[in-house]
C-alpha cells in the first residue's frame, strides 16, 4: 500500500467514524419492534462544567465542578405500520394521558420505571461492527414536535425529539 503523503491516516488500523452509520436505540420507540420508528439525526452527547472558583488576595482560580449534560435532539421518520400505536405517544401517555379519566396526569416520579428508559447511540464500521457505543441512562423526552404538514412538499413526515437523560458514558 501506497502511502500517498497521508502519513499515519493511511495506516491499515485506522478507521474514519462516518456521521451516515449509526443507530439510536430506545427499546419499544426507535429500536426494537416491528412498530419502532426509524431514526433520521441525532448527535452525540456534549456536556459542560459548572465552574467553582476559589477567591484569593489579588486573583480567582477556576475549578470544573459538576458536569451538565446537554439535551440530545433526535429525529424519527414516522411511518405507518400494522399496528395503531405511535410508540412515541405511548411512552408519553406512561405520565400524560389526555384522554384518559379525570387523573390523566401522573408525576413522572411516580411512574419512572416504565417512563425514564435507558438508551443507546452506536457507531459502526462499513462491516457493521461497533466502533463506538454511548450510554444514556435516565432518558425521558423533554420536548416532543410531531412535525409541520405542508401540502406543497412531498417530504416524510418526522417526530422530533429532544431528549434529556441524567448521563451517559462510552461503554
Amino acid at each position: 500500500m501506497q502511502s500517498m503523503g497521508l502519513g499515519k491516516l493511511a495506516s491499515n488500523d485506522i478507521c474514519f467514524k462516518r456521521k451516515y452509520r449509526w443507530l439510536f436505540k430506545i427499546t419499544d420507540v426507535s429500536y426494537d419492534g416491528v412498530n419502532a420508528l426509524p431514526p433520521s439525526k441525532s448527535a452525540r452527547p456534549s456536556l459542560s462544567f459548572k465552574e467553582m472558583d476559589a477567591q484569593h488576595l489579588n486573583e480567582t482560580l477556576y475549578f470544573p465542578s459538576k458536569p451538565e449534560w446537554k439535551p440530545v435532539n433526535l429525529v424519527l421518520y414516522d411511518v405507518k405500520n400494522n399496528s395503531n400505536v405511535d410508540p412515541v405517544w405511548d411512552w408519553l401517555t406512561k405520565i400524560y394521558d389526555p384522554k384518559g379519566d379525570e387523573n390523566n396526569w401522573k408525576p413522572a416520579v411516580s411512574g419512572l420505571d416504565s417512563f425514564k428508559k435507558n438508551c443507546t447511540l452506536e457507531m459502526y464500521d462499513g462491516c457493521g461492527n461497533v466502533m463506538e457505543k454511548w450510554k444514556f441512562e435516565g432518558a425521558w423526552p423533554q420536548n416532543i414536535e410531531f412535525g409541520e404538514l405542508d401540502m406543497s412538499s412531498s417530504e416524510v413526515v418526522t417526530i422530533d425529539l429532544t431528549l434529556r437523560y441524567d448521563r451517559a458514558y462510552i461503554e
